[in-house]
């Protein structure tokens, strides 16, 4: 009788080898493919975190320029160049898709919220003594927005390329007269970006038709001959902008 349960618990064991076998081998894949399910999700999570710090993280941008500039009158044979030239640019690039074309590419549309040029050039006055320095003063406050190009050929670095239109209000001063007038300017520009820092280079044109808006030397009765306050010639200004960038 012994013999005959040892007989069968044997067979009975050959018999659930392979059916246990087959269990620990689809609880062992199973496992494997949450351990890869986790790894893939991981990896996905890497990539967003990396995305955003790359692009969305460095959407804004806040430019300091040093500008060579240059002013000059339509219909008059002279030209000035600026002796000392300054500009502000504070923004934010509003990309037109989520997803890097070819992994590495986007195209986007720049937004300045504000645009401060300021230049101020040297105007050497005769008079029947000698010749004065009479400083001219030029200073434009504007928006820019115009499409752009950037791309993350590797890890954080970024080169952009851009082409913005910045309606403006520009002001002159210069010969005791405060003028003013609209100016539409253009600019295009790029700029190399690591993380955070970022050093561009940008071109900037536009006219002007100035408008006398107060003439000191009317106010203190210096002048012989008052202002009539007639339109003023075409300004031709010409600018070339070297500047810092903070990206965040």
């Amino acid at each position: 009788m012994k013999t005959k349960n040892f007989i069968v618990c044997m067979l009975l064991g050959l018999v659930s080898a392979p059916v246990m076998s087959q269990s620990v081998e689809e609880k062992t894949d199973s496992l494997q493919q949450v351990v890869d399910e986790m790894s893939e999700k991981n990896k996905q999570l890497e990539a967003e975190a990396l995305d955003k710090k790359i692009w969305k993280d460095r959407a804004k941008y806040f430019n300091i320029s040093y500008v060579k500039q240059s002013l000059s009158v339509k219909d008059a044979n002279y030209k000035y160049n600026s002796s000392l030239g300054v500009a502000i640019t504070n923004g934010r690039t509003y990309y037109l898709h989520k997803k890097p074309i070819l992994g590495m590419i986007k195209f986007g549309i720049d937004w300045s919220f504000f645009d401060v040029n300021f230049a101020m050039y040297e105007n050497k006055v005769a008079n029947s003594y000698d010749e004065e320095n009479e400083n001219i003063y030029q200073a434009e406050i504007g928006m820019q927005v115009g499409p752009s190009v950037t791309v993350n050929p590797i890890d954080h670095l970024k080169v952009n390329a851009y082409f913005r239109v910045t309606p403006s209000y520009s002001m002159m001063y210069g010969g005791e007269e405060f003028s003013g007038s609209y100016g539409t300017f253009f600019s295009v520009g790029g700029a190399v970006s690591y993380k955070v820092i970022s050093l561009g280079i940008e071109g900037r044109w536009g006219k002007t038709k100035y408008k006398s808006i107060v003439d000191l030397g009317d106010i203190t009765g210096e002048d012989d001959e008052p202002s009539s306050g007639a339109p003023k010639s075409t300004w031709k200004t010409g600018s070339t902008r070297f500047y810092i960038s903070f990206r965040f």
